[in-house]
């Protein structure tokens, strides 16, 4: 896809609205649409738990158009294309994806779908991010509104990832208009995600703040802010998780998602993120618990090309030195009562064979800070997350 810049800081936070009642927020959106048409995509245990459908009917009735939950984990292409197909026969002018990573990314690649009025997933797949396929847009008519229930980040990026159905395998899409138009932050609605995946997708928005502030050659502002997305939610979640009620600890950690994905659509992130990819999809574990088993372990692995990073890492987690950090946030982790090794998560041994030699091709894998070049590059990585 085309190689665009990519949106700013600033030009990010000119897109966030921070406010409990999602029902105000939307209709500040939409307050100078004319006749605006508004299609659903929520997460199909969102749409089961809470009430905000029933919400969002009471108060858009003759806006609403439709309301589909099919996005499921992973995003695969023929969920993608069934949304695409929602969106071009409502007429919709604005989608609303409501719920965690999968349904914020896969409304992201809908439109792109949509927009360009594909039929064939082939077509979908000469535009990742890794091919050298040219795409511009002369316009972008379908506005999408982001209102994320988990802490994974994808609202904050132009990237967004989806399960190929030719490959089998997770395929990424880079593309400034991939960045939703506006992204909605309610520390009410958070309350309905399960703790175990608001704490899971926490750590996964640490894996992105800690891969980017440890990438090489790393912008020093962008690494700040980083730093203090770390803070804000290794502190957040564990208030969260102290007390689930609070509405400020909620609050303080998606302001940290917000800072810690400050880099991740312009730095490769390392073998954290790349074994992760290659363990969702081979062992179907979802992201936010591959980084609770890896990440730990490749700062083990990276400290020594990375010391000086993982000592700024050690401040803000108020461990003695960067020899510290994998074991300040193993600990961290197994305090939220989420997995923090590799064992317990009961992958067969043919998978992880396949994850090593997959891991020798595999491109994020391979922009690690530390180089990895052999099975038993992998291995060591595995043996340090026990």
């Amino acid at each position: 896809m085309t190689k665009l810049a990519f949106p700013d800081m600033a030009n990010i936070k000119s897109r966030l609205v921070i406010d409990q009642d999602i029902l105000n927020a939307v209709s500040g959106i939409i307050a100078n649409s004319e006749q605006p048409r508004i299609l659903i995509s929520i997460s199909r245990s969102l749409r089961a738990n809470a009430p905000i459908i029933d919400d969002l009917n009471n108060n858009f009735a003759n806006t609403i158009v439709d309301v589909i939950s099919v996005l499921t984990e992973h995003t695969p292409y023929n969920t993608v294309f069934e949304l695409a197909d929602a969106i071009t026969s409502s007429r919709a002018t604005h989608l609303l994806s409501i719920g965690g990573g999968s349904v914020i990314d896969g409304g992201k690649i809908a439109l792109l779908v949509a927009n360009l009025k594909m039929k064939d997933p082939a077509e979908l797949e000469e535009l990742t991010s890794t091919s050298k396929a040219d795409l511009s847009f002369t316009s972008w008519p379908i506005q999408h509104i982001a209102v994320p229930t988990t802490l994974s980040g994808a609202e904050f990026t132009p990237i967004a990832g989806a399960t190929s159905s030719i490959t089998g395998r997770k395929t990424g899409f880079a593309h400034a208009y991939l960045l939703p138009d506006h992204i909605i932050l309610s520390s009410t609605l958070s309350k309905y995600t399960p703790e175990r995946l608001w704490l899971s997708t926490g750590i996964r928005a640490v894996d992105h703040a800690v891969e980017t502030v440890c990438a090489p050659g790393v912008d020093p502002e962008i690494a700040d802010f980083c730093l203090k997305g770390l803070g804000l939610l290794y502190t957040g979640m564990q208030g969260t998780k102290k007390d689930p009620a609070s509405l400020v600890h909620r609050e303080n950690s998606q302001l940290g998602v917000y800072y810690s994905t400050a880099g991740i659509s312009q730095y490769r992130m390392g073998a954290s993120h790349g074994l992760g990819y290659l363990l969702g999809v081979i062992g179907h574990v979802p992201h936010g618990i591959t980084s609770c088993v890896f990440l730990p372990a490749v700062l083990a692995y990276n400290l020594p090309e990375t010391k000086e990073p993982q000592s700024k890492i050690a401040d803000v987690l108020g461990a003695f030195s960067a020899e510290d950090v994998p074991k300040t946030l193993k600990d961290f982790i197994g305090g939220l009562g989420l997995p923090n090794q590799l064992s317990s998560l009961g992958i067969s041994d043919e998978a992880l064979a396949e994850i090593q030699s997959s891991a020798l091709i595999h491109p994020v894998v391979q922009a690690n800070p530390r180089g990895i070049s052999t099975v038993e590059d992998v291995a060591e990585i595995m043996s340090y997350s026990g």
